[in-house]
């Protein structure tokens, strides 16, 4: 069975295609490359700020480091937080949508976004 990964094996990844030092990405990132190095190392947790950071410098996807990181997203939190009834009835109503019905959904917000 696959091993799944890790916030820790998804940055050092990231990094690595990169080619940049521990020490290069923490001053890129405004950390300790001590810092950098406890994460890759599962030693420590990122807060979502230094998620999204790590993500912008990486040309990673924030949604996925996230996830792996286990964290939500703040302006995701916002949402919910707005919207206390609909959101969590929409999710409970979609949690069986199958990945194609989610793409099929997701252009469908992206063009009700596009046409506000």
């Amino acid at each position: 069975m696959a091993r799944k990964i890790t916030f820790a094996d998804r940055l050092k990844e990231l990094r690595t295609e990169k080619n940049m030092g521990i020490r290069e990405l923490g001053r890129a990132v405004d950390v300790t490359g001590m810092h950098i190095s406890n994460l890759e190392k599962h030693k420590s947790a990122p807060s979502s700020d230094l998620v999204r950071k790590l993500a912008e410098i990486l040309d990673a996807n924030v949604d996925e480091l996230l996830y792996l990181a286990d964290q939500v997203d703040p302006e995701v939190v916002d949402v919910i937080h707005s919207n206390p009834l609909t959101v969590p009835s929409f999710l409970r109503s979609a949690k069986n949508l199958t990945p194609e019905q989610w793409e099929k959904l997701q252009k469908q917000v992206d063009k009700m976004n596009k046409d506000s």
